[in-house]
């Protein structure tokens, strides 16, 4: 039974994360029409159904992938058209159950990691409004190495898709989405709130409410998948943080993190961003530094599971020379070594 269901109820927020997203889904929670939650993730586990190499569970996703496109091939008239359809039907049960639940006529769903499918999304959701929140890359960093990474410089790598993948495939998102989409940069939303949640709200089509700005007495989304720090430090839109990317300047390794990841984007898609690479890089480079004595930028943001031997070596030592010093850091690492590789050795012998 095919269903005529096109997204019609639906606004997405795509963004990387620690970009604003939060701020802007709580000003806009504050529409009488408008029903949301903390991320939801729910298109990602459908989606990714089909999609063998992107996607790892226990009973084997490839093999799953596999099996379910012969069986929409040989079985169906419509192949994973059928598919798609399933997940529009799925998607409408569960939308407008949270809907009705709320009482309201819009849901609006806040999943950052939506931009690894914009182009599913939209040719599922058509009729959906995409609202893209651009933030200067920098900034965004700024937030992922005080809130979450603070200093075990690894953790950076869970966050690689976000920091390096997401500003190309979001910028292609837009692209993809073509005269529908909705683009709101941070800073320009901050600066004056009042014009750009105007424009927004027209862009949606609906009623713009002065009230939606002082977000103090809207509830905040239930769930864990919230902004853990900087939602609650202001009642409404401020433009206070705008410049404190700027500190990263200050401290010699974030300085090396930040003028490595300005290279790894590049000139092109910060400036189709809406930000001037230039500008950035003159201002990352009135310091220089010493990346010989820091952590490495490619060891911080390499996935864990992509981490060899000899980096798991280097990443230890170094930890344990931040921690005790040079010489006394070099040699317990060298005695926790050893000692792991003699006990190896005896546990080999007693078997």
């Amino acid at each position: 039974m095919k269903t005529n269901y096109l997204g019609e109820n639906l606004v997405f927020i795509i963004s990387q994360p620690r970009s604003g997203s939060t701020l802007l889904q709580r000003v806009l929670a504050g529409h009488p029409d408008i029903q949301t939650s903390a991320e939801t993730w729910l298109m990602l586990h459908p989606i990714y159904g089909l999609k063998p190499y992107k996607i790892d569970v226990e009973y084997g996703g490839r093999w799953a992938a596999s099996a379910v496109k012969e069986f929409l091939e040989n079985y169906t008239a419509d192949g994973t058209d059928v598919y798609d359809d399933a997940i529009r039907a799925w998607a409408q049960v569960i939308y407008a159950a949270a809907l009705d639940h709320g009482g309201k006529s819009l849901f609006l769903d806040k999943t950052p990691r939506y931009f690894f499918i914009i182009p599913d999304l939209y040719r599922l959701f058509p009729k959906a409004k995409f609202i893209f929140l651009l933030r200067n890359p920098l900034a965004v960093l700024a937030s992922e190495l005080k809130t979450y990474v603070k200093d075990d410089w690894t953790v950076l790598g869970l966050f690689r898709p976000d920091l390096v993948d997401a500003p190309q495939l979001i910028l292609d998102g837009i692209q993809a989405v073509g005269k529908n989409a909705i683009v709101v940069n941070y800073e320009n939303f901050v600066s004056d709130p009042d014009k750009q949640l105007r424009l927004l709200c027209s862009a949606l089509e609906i009623e713009f409410h002065e009230s939606m700005l002082s977000y103090e007495n809207t509830p905040a989304p239930i769930g864990k998948m919230n902004d853990p720090v900087g939602i609650h430090q202001h009642s409404r839109p401020s433009a206070a943080s705008l410049d404190k990317w700027k500190k990263l300047t200050e401290d010699p390794q974030h300085l090396h993190f930040a003028q490595s990841y300005l290279n790894d984007l590049g000139p092109e898609v910060i400036n189709k961003m809406g930000y001037q690479y230039d500008e950035l890089h003159a201002t990352l480079h009135q310091t220089q530094v010493d990346a010989r004595q820091l952590f490495p930028w490619k060891l911080a943001i390499k996935p864990k599971n992509q981490v060899k031997y000899k980096e798991r070596l280097y990443i230890d030592r170094y930890f344990m020379k931040a921690k005790y010093g040079p010489v006394k850091g070099t040699l317990l690492f060298l005695h926790e070594l050893y000692s792991g590789f003699w006990n190896k050795i005896k546990n080999n012998i007693s078997k």
